[in-house]
């Protein structure tokens, strides 16, 4: 088998290029419903709503009995410019537009208060995901990807007293991944497969004080399974392959975070400072396949690093049975500007995130509504000696639409 060409590379970074971009601060979420994410993802010490169960499972103490079901409407813009030296000599020019339409991200939740001191909840909600969907490559043919992930998650909360509440929750999760990618070099689709995974979220809410809330909570790093393909013998970029049975190693990486909430009179502030380790998951020769390459698959190097995300958010009782939110979210992208094939295929370049909301009461039930607007972000750069790829830009910006409901019991 021949050593596969540079241009081999650029099939590599393609394979990322359509995964559904369903998430802001890297490929995660900054919020999860209408009212975390307009108060710019900031609850790890503010549980307004059952949400909490996925953010910080202590909140379910301060909640009593309640339900919460919303959609989210995401609509991220990407597009490239780039210019790719092939092993020849020639010279190719590409700028092309994201086509993939807007994703619709669930979130559902309820608590139960068993006594005083004890409350169950159970939630399911869209974490994270990534992608794009390019009439063409820098090689002229079309790609399609898409990356979901899903989680269940069953958790429990415990008042220990007054001032202090714990939590832990079960994460059961199910991603789908697929992709079509440099079929004018050969490259066979990889359809659609899936992949569980497990992990775990525990976290504390503290009240030191009258009216301030601390809280800490910690998520493991999400194990999943290997997505499978069984790919047939093929001739990819000129190397013969014999096919066979091609697996890839895609984890989601731990997330630690400290927050803090103060209620004033009909002000309530709240901020949260989170830090997502991608580098053990979307680092240096992430994601992995963990079989030998006889099916002619291209590794991955997304070399991401690890991520600090600040959010801030309030909320302002304007009357008894409304409230308005607004808030601000930054995390510095977590792509290497090096990496040119990888961030033309997967453009995560978002860092600035205004939200703004508002909820309204009527008797047990809510309405809650939120807007996040990403204002375009990019990167540039090139790696001529290594991927062929001159100059190079790749830009993002994304609006979402939340809309849901919640009973109080």
């Amino acid at each position: 088998m021949k050593i596969v060409s540079s241009r081999g590379v650029l099939a590599a970074a393609m394979l990322l290029s359509a995964l559904p971009a369903a998430a802001t601060n890297g490929m995660r979420m900054i919020g999860f419903g209408p009212v975390q994410d307009s108060m710019g993802g900031a609850s790890v010490g503010a549980p307004l709503d059952s949400a909490t169960i996925v953010t910080n499972p202590a909140g379910m103490s301060e909640l009593g009995m309640r339900v919460d079901a919303a959609a989210t409407y995401f609509k991220p813009t990407v597009e490239y410019t780039a210019t790719w030296m092939d092993p020849f000599g020639g010279s190719h020019a590409a700028a092309e537009e994201s086509n993939r339409a807007a994703s619709i991200i669930p979130t559902l939740g309820f608590v139960y208060p068993v006594n005083d001191k004890l409350a169950l909840g159970i939630g399911a909600f869209g974490v994270s995901g990534m992608g794009v969907d390019f009439d063409a490559d820098l090689q002229g043919s079309a790609l399609l990807t898409s990356y979901m992930n899903l989680r269940v998650a069953p958790a429990v909360s415990y008042e220990i007293n007054d001032q202090l509440a714990v939590g832990l929750a079960v994460n059961l999760m199910y991603a789908t991944m697929e992709y079509t990618a440099a079929a004018a070099a050969g490259m066979l689709p990889r359809d659609s497969q899936g992949a569980f995974g497990f992990g775990g979220t525990i976290g504390l809410t503290f009240k030191p004080v009258k009216d301030l809330t601390i809280g800490v909570a910690y998520e493991s790093k999400s194990f999943f399974g290997d997505f499978e393909w069984d790919i047939a013998a093929n001739n990819f970029m000129g190397n013969s392959f014999a096919g066979g049975t091609e697996k890839l190693s895609f984890d989601q990486p731990q997330v630690a975070t400290v927050g803090a909430s103060y209620k004033m009179d009909a002000l309530l502030v709240a901020a949260d400072v989170e830090w997502i380790n991608w580098s053990d998951t979307n680092g240096k020769d992430q994601p992995e396949f963990t079989t030998a390459n006889t099916t002619g698959y291209m590794p991955w190097n997304m070399n991401w690093s690890d991520q600090v995300v600040v959010k801030v958010g309030a909320q302002f009782e304007a009357t008894k049975e409304l409230k308005i939110r607004a808030g601000y979210n930054y995390g510095k992208m977590p792509l290497d500007e090096d990496r040119a094939f990888e961030n033309i295929a997967f453009p995560a370049v978002a860092e600035h995130h205004v939200t703004l909301g508002a909820g309204y009461d009527i008797g047990g039930l809510s309405v809650n509504l939120a807007g996040v607007w990403s204002p375009e972000a990019k990167i540039s750069g090139s790696n001529l000696a290594e991927q062929g790829i001159g100059p190079y830009e790749s830009k993002m910006s994304q609006v979402q639409v939340d809309l849901g409901v919640g009973y109080k019991f």
